[in-house]
């Protein structure tokens, strides 16, 4: 059976551009903002891996990311951040807060999927 990764991010095209990379290998759900995402979440949904852009309207990804990780329902989703930042200091403060793995816009297709795979690897062996 497939597993399910979530991708929350506002942009269109990178939702499409993601999901056209992963849908091979994943079960693949996409939501346009944060706010989007919980409500999806909250329905009963549990996603295998959540790809989360940090630059979003309604509800910003650091808000998203804390949330998530300060929840008792769904701290245990890995969180990949999506992210054209390339300050260090901002990849340490987004793992500091719970991110699983970061990955910097533009984006290469194999190293997006390197990413995925070795972050499931590791969050299946806790």
């Amino acid at each position: 059976m497939k597993e399910t990764i979530l991708i929350v991010d506002d942009h269109d095209s990178v939702r499409l551009i993601l999901g056209n990379i992963l849908v091979k290998s994943y079960n693949v759900v996409t939501k346009s903002d944060g706010i989007e995402a919980f409500g999806w979440l909250h329905l009963g949904n549990e996603p295998d891996l959540i790809i989360l852009d940090m630059v979003m309207p309604r509800l910003h990804g650091m808000t998203f990311l804390s949330n998530i990780k300060s929840s008792g329902l769904f701290s245990h989703i890995p969180v990949i951040v999506l992210t054209g930042n390339e300050n260090k200091e901002f990849e340490n403060q987004v793992r500091q807060m719970g991110a699983n793995g970061f990955i910097r816009k533009p984006f290469k297709p194999d190293n997006l999927r390197e990413t995925i795979a070795n972050t499931l690897r590791q969050t299946q062996l806790v």
